[in-house]
């Protein structure tokens, strides 16, 4: 028993120095930040019909393709809220 679990330990040591985890290296998006500010009624209409991933992307880390994409735009632009119409702030 001793043995067995001597040689696992070894094993599992061992095998992470041969194996080392690679951190992932993605391309950095550039934003696509427009030459213009998006107009508040813009903004209205893309968050109550749920459509803010529509608006121009204000980051450089996250692109169209991540798997939070929606949900951060949301955020971005219309912030926590129920309802159908954002609280807008000056």
């Amino acid at each position: 028993m001793k043995l067995q679990l001597l040689t696992t330990v070894v094993i599992l040591t061992t095998g992470s120095f041969v194996a080392p985890v690679v951190a992932q290296n993605p391309q950095p998006v550039k934003p696509m930040a427009p030459s213009t500010p998006v107009s508040a009624e813009r903004i209205l209409q893309a968050c109550s019909q749920d459509k803010a991933e529509t608006l121009p992307i204000p980051f450089s880390d996250i692109s169209p393709k991540d798997w939070a994409f929606k949900a951060v735009m949301s955020m971005y632009y219309c912030g926590a809220y129920r309802g159908s119409i954002p609280r807008l702030t000056s």
